[in-house]
């Protein structure tokens, strides 16, 4: 029993193991690499939420969304909708 399923464990491995390596780096950059902007926007959006009145956590997320507007791996659409959210964000 154990020599049968020795035999059907290792070729599941290797497999694996031929699709990890050839699954390497990506060359086009994807949302997924945006991943820190979009917490550090999430964070931003919560501290102005509980505090709407602090102009520095509105600058904070308005700083969080420009970041995004300029991060590689995000669609048109995506640039466009940070975009209006930061247009229409007022700190004043």
């Amino acid at each position: 029993m154990k020599k049968n399923l020795s035999v059907l464990v290792l070729p599941v491995l290797l497999i694996i193991a031929m699709l990890a390596i050839g699954c390497g780096g990506d060359d086009n950059p994807t949302p997924a690499s945006c991943d820190k902007g979009i917490d550090t926007y999430e964070a931003a959006l919560n501290a102005f939420i509980a505090d709407p009145t602090s102009v520095s956590k509105c600058n904070a997320l308005k700083a969080s969304l420009n970041d995004l507007v300029n991060c590689p791996g995000i669609t048109a659409g995506q640039k466009k909708e940070y975009q209006d959210e930061v247009d229409d964000i007022d700190c004043d």
